[in-house]
């Protein structure tokens, strides 16, 4: 009879619904205060359907993470190749533009930094910008338009530049994005183009 109305329940609520309710949760509660039966219940499910859905919080959180990235990472990986400058450009905008419309899950995955299930998925995060970045700026130096450099470095660099304006705004309320991005993207070309001065 449970098995029955937990079906029920896991067929009528949708998994955006689950997923919203355990970003509203982990975001006000921090992961590690907020319980499965509370995200069932903001959710509307019955905590049985919820494990059927789930397995468990680490499994919903690290859903929570690809469902709210996917489109970043979708956006990122098309990115104009045959135009290294403006591909930068727009990469450094999507991150910072992304950053604030998903600022309650970057403040929480500040929050939770710790947590040994989220390293994998950090580690392979940071793998595929890294890439990202990196084939743009070998892309820019063998079309002549960026110096000479070692581009694993510089991506580096950028990355953790990006970084740290997004941390300055998420955590510390400090900058506008648009005139960061703009700063930025001014800052890195500067030091990479050939035809800087």
């Amino acid at each position: 009879m449970t098995i029955h109305m937990n079906h029920r329940s896991f067929n009528r609520v949708s998994k955006p619904k689950v997923l919203r309710a355990a970003l509203d949760l982990f975001s006000s509660k921090g992961y590690s205060e907020t319980k499965m039966a509370a995200i069932a219940q903001s959710a509307g499910l019955s905590v049985g359907a919820l494990y059927l859905r789930f397995k468990n919080k680490e499994e919903l959180c690290l859903e929570l993470i690809r469902d709210q990235t996917r489109d970043f990472v979708l956006r990122v990986e098309n990115l104009p190749v045959e135009d290294p400058v403006e591909a930068l450009k727009r990469y450094i905008a999507l991150n910072l533009e992304y950053s604030f419309k998903k600022r309650r899950l970057l403040s929480l995955l500040f929050k939770e930094y710790n947590l040994p299930f989220l390293k994998p998925c950090r580690r392979s995060f940071f793998k595929a910008q890294h890439r990202i970045i990196t084939d743009i700026l070998i892309a820019g130096t063998k079309r002549g338009l960026f110096r000479p450099m070692d581009a694993e470095d510089t991506a580096s660099i950028i990355f953790a530049s990006i970084r740290g304006a997004i941390l300055l705004k998420i955590i510390f309320g400090i900058g506008d994005f648009k005139k960061m991005s703009n700063s930025l993207f001014q800052l890195i070309t500067n030091g990479i183009r050939k035809d800087a001065r």
